[in-house]
């Protein structure tokens, strides 16, 4: 029986170097057209599969990374994920997706795994930025990079957008329209939806109109923001006083919208609603829907990078980068009021 051809021998027989031959096998784009060519016509002339087995023996690498994020459902997380695999494709990585669902307890249960399977390293969409699964990748010496969230500690890399300042425009928006109160809507406890209800907040209130504000909390889905419609509507009468409403996501103010016009509430001329990070079908909703856009892909693509560093050269310390968002206005909105010119009449 013939033995079994190594990259070695396919390096060889193709006339390029080993890592040519890894970048074809890994699919990374960065190869010639006509090298890649030559590479694969070799390795289905042999027959060669490759032992990932012994490479990682060899390599002590397994050109794999985890990620785990919270929610797989959500089209925010779906984004960020798109942006961490083309990073990883391109440097010739795979990574193993796994999601949380915002559970503290399965996402250690997931790092334990990842851990196990001997990932390169793990970007983490962390639940809190201070859990047991953070400080076990900490304590074992796995590479990682926080995603979502932000740590106090110095010595942790992350990538995440800049919340607070989110919260802030949202609120800066709604007291330009002439609304004449305000309500805010956050969403699973999170340090990100914390962030967004704290700058929210602060600019109401710093802006003298924190006596016009009530807040309330874990307000998730789509279908919470339905339900809870008719409550705000008895308490806050959304039917007769113009009224300005932020959502931590969404998802939530798709619901808020689809509440408000089931009860004959019109929208944004009776109610302004503003949502967060501008989901894919947020402009094509039934209502348009002004939200705070933050950069999703451009999250993931710079957390892989950064960890792909922190892999590659274990001196290397992971930068912490918060991204600035943006408001998105549309028609969910009511338009700013301009101020009125001064006629000179009594």
């Amino acid at each position: 029986m013939s033995r079994q051809l190594t990259m070695n021998d396919i390096a060889r027989i193709a006339n390029v170097s080993v890592a040519t031959v890894s970048r074809v096998l890994a699919d990374a784009p960065n190869v010639r057209h006509e090298t890649r060519e030559r590479v694969l016509r070799v390795v289905e002339d042999h027959h060669y599969e490759p032992s990932h087995v012994a490479r990682s023996l060899t390599t002590r690498r397994t050109q794999t990374l985890g990620v785990v994020i919270d929610d797989m459902a959500n089209p925010f997380f779906t984004e960020l994920a798109k942006g961490v695999e083309a990073v990883l494709r391109e440097h010739g990585y795979t990574m193993l997706l796994t999601a949380s669902n915002w559970d503290a307890a399965r996402e250690h249960q997931l790092v334990r795994m990842l851990i196990r399977n001997r990932v390169d390293g793990v970007l983490i969409a962390a639940v809190n930025p201070d859990s047991d699964s953070v400080q076990m990748l900490r304590k074992v010496g796995v590479p990682f990079v926080l995603m979502n969230c932000w740590s106090r500690d110095d010595k942790i890399g992350y990538v995440t957008g800049d919340s607070y300042t989110g919260g802030q425009l949202a609120a800066e928006c709604l007291l330009r329209t002439g609304v004449r109160q305000y309500l805010c809507l956050a969403g699973v406890p999170h340090q990100s939806t914390e962030e967004r209800r704290r700058g929210f907040v602060d600019a109401i209130e710093a802006a003298g109109s924190g006596d016009h504000l009530a807040v309330y909390s874990e307000v998730c889905t789509s279908d919470d923001g339905y339900k809870i419609v008719p409550r705000l509507i008895a308490l806050h009468q959304i039917d007769t006083v113009p009224t300005g409403i932020f959502t931590s996501n969404d998802f939530v103010a798709m619901g808020i919208i689809d509440g408000l016009l089931d009860h004959n509430v019109t929208v944004p001329e009776q109610a302004s609603v503003i949502g967060y990070d501008n989901i894919e079908f947020a402009s094509r909703y039934r209502v348009p829907l002004t939200t705070v856009d933050q950069p999703k892909q451009t999250m993931g693509e710079l957390a892989a990078s950064e960890l792909i560093k922190c892999i590659e050269d274990r001196e290397y310390r992971s930068r912490t980068l918060l991204l600035k968002p943006r408001l998105i206005t549309r028609k969910s909105c009511r338009p700013v009021e301009q101020p009125q010119e001064a006629t000179g009449l009594q």
